[in-house]
């Protein structure tokens, strides 16, 4: 995009007009953005930042070693991976002219086992901030994946974001320590660390996006402060003013924030330094959780207490009501050729015909079904079929074997039920 107005003009100029990354800044970058490991495989390891491998008979597997070859302090790992190729993001914080810029570098560390180790660092994203919070972009194309750059295209302007990736341009990348920022950055707290915030976040909070942001930073309140910038929101602000006037600080914020959610819920007061100060959060808080634990349990026992005498209610009036229905059927039995159909009696039956058919005709309470009657097909004391009957049509609803299958026997006691459909029909009249 070519630049247009005198702002997106002058932040092209000063862009061109900016140093190249330093063998300092390489130095710092290969040393903090990679991890650093030695892969052991039986007694071979090898060193993720030369690639070099040795023998290691003493057996240890866990802990730090020095590299026999390049001198690095290697965590140890076990692993038969030949190659440790690793991504990350170096951002220089600096300054030019009235705008604070932040230098995003793409860096690349390619290492395989017996091989020279290679870094690729490429500078893809500048973010050029002004002091009345307005953002210019700078960087290089990005394909259809978030962050997949194209590094063979040249830098130019950009739009700061789009509908899908609001803020695409906001990398959380290692920041280099010799950090450059804005009179009125500092003025409004920000030094050289950005506690976990990503920095173009923490610093459009500072320039007035956020309402506590200059506060928790001013107070020291880091943890407080990366909290709420993750989560955009304070529940209590009351309870960190109370903790900064009795010199509290803050070092867990989402325990903290867990914490006075905690004291709403049991109606503590949260305006009580008593209770924002505590000395031992961690302590005080799973005090809370296990009381409030208990309390939850003690509702549940009741509300189960409650819906087994609910169950136990309606099963007595379904017992009564289906007893009532079936008073016509009882002692009904259809035979032929040593096959005997019967109805189901009672609810008891239900629950028996179904755990030995393995059918839901308990568990979907056919017993509650007003116009239906439930037969059982046996054979020699063996259960072969469960037949529902509708009694306003009276007609054969379904008729299943074990596992709602059908048994050799099923024609023959459809051919049966029907036979004898109108003696179903008088019992019911």
């Amino acid at each position: 995009m070519r630049p247009r107005t005198k702002r997106e003009r002058l932040v092209a100029e000063l862009s061109s007009k900016l140093p190249e990354i330093t063998e300092a800044q390489i130095r710092w970058g290969k040393k903090h953005c990679f991890p650093h490991n030695a892969y052991r495989c039986k007694d071979e390891m090898w060193c993720s930042e030369c690639g070099k491998m040795w023998v290691d008979v003493t057996g240890q597997k866990e802990g730090y070693i020095k590299c026999p070859y390049c001198g690095e302090r290697l965590e140890m790992k076990v692993s038969r991976k030949a190659k440790d190729n690793a991504v990350s993001y170096l951002t220089v914080v600096t300054t030019s002219g009235d705008f604070q810029v932040l230098r995003h570098f793409y860096t690349a560390r390619y290492a395989r086992k017996e091989r020279d180790t290679h870094y690729f660092i490429d500078e893809v994203c500048q973010q050029w901030i002004t002091s009345d919070n307005k953002e210019i972009v700078i960087a290089k194309a990005m394909n259809m994946g978030c962050r997949g750059w194209i590094h063979t295209t040249d830098m130019s302007l950009k739009q700061s974001g789009n509908i899908y990736y609001p803020h695409s341009y906001d990398i959380d990348g290692y920041v280099y320590p010799k950090v450059k920022v804005l009179p009125i950055l500092r003025r409004n707290g920000l030094r050289t660390s950005f506690h976990g915030v990503t920095p173009a976040v923490l610093m459009r909070a500072l320039l007035g996006e956020n309402k506590y942001a200059e506060m928790l930073i001013k107070t020291r309140q880091y943890g407080m402060l990366e909290f709420y910038m993750r989560r955009g929101g304070l529940s209590h602000p009351w309870a960190v003013n109370i903790c900064n006037r009795n010199g509290y600080i803050i070092k867990d914020g989402s325990m903290y924030d867990d914490y006075l959610r905690l004291l709403d819920y049991f109606h503590l007061d949260t305006h009580n330094a008593h209770y924002v100060c505590p000395k031992n959060l961690k302590k005080e808080h799973d005090k809370l959780v296990e009381k409030k634990r208990k309390i939850e349990a003690k509702i549940r026992a009741e509300q189960k207490r409650k819906e087994r005498i609910e169950r136990m209610f309606r099963m007595k009036q379904d017992i009564l009501s289906f007893i009532k229905r079936i008073q016509p059927f009882l002692g009904m039995e259809i035979k032929d050729k040593g096959i005997v159909i019967r109805p189901l009696e009672s609810v008891t039956q239900f629950y028996l015909e179904g755990k030995a058919m393995h059918h839901c005709v308990y568990q979907n309470e056919y017993y509650r079904r007003k116009d239906c009657l439930i037969l059982t097909a046996q054979k020699n004391g063996k259960r072969l079929e469960t037949i529902e009957v509708n009694l306003k049509t009276f007609k054969i609803i379904q008729s299943r074997a074990a596992c709602n299958k059908t048994s050799d026997y099923h024609d023959k006691i459809i051919e049966l039920v029907n036979r004898n459909m109108g003696l179903i029909r008088r019992s019911a009249s």
